[in-house]
């Protein structure tokens, strides 16, 4: 069985009843949950919502990772569209002289 979360964006989130604990239960177990959070990430609900995510030090940065790849993919993106709209428009453009001569003028 598991449970699912729902934010503001409507994106779901599922994760087990195992993984789901209350702030105060947290605070009272916080050794035995940063422990289990190296296996899985925790839950933490106040008010019956949701409010926070515990997870290992890895999970973490294994998160930033993958955030900064994907900015410099999307970065790289960005530089190639630029690069390949500069060329298209140096491309598209003809010299005065290239002009002349496909209309069969010579310049003066």
């Amino acid at each position: 069985m598991s449970l699912a979360a729902k934010d503001d964006f409507n994106d779901f989130v599922m994760f087990g009843p195992k993984q789901l604990v209350s702030s105060t239960k947290l605070v009272r177990n916080l050794a035995n949950y940063l422990d289990k959070a190296q296996k899985a990430p925790i839950f933490i609900e106040r008010d019956q919502e949701v409010e926070a995510v515990l997870i290992s030090i890895d999970d973490y940065r294994g998160l930033l990772a993958k955030e900064e790849e994907y900015e410099n993919m999307y970065l790289s993106s960005l530089s190639l569209r630029r690069d390949l709209k500069q060329k298209l428009n140096k491309e598209s453009l003809l010299t005065t002289e290239v002009l002349l001569k496909s209309l069969g003028l010579n310049e003066g």
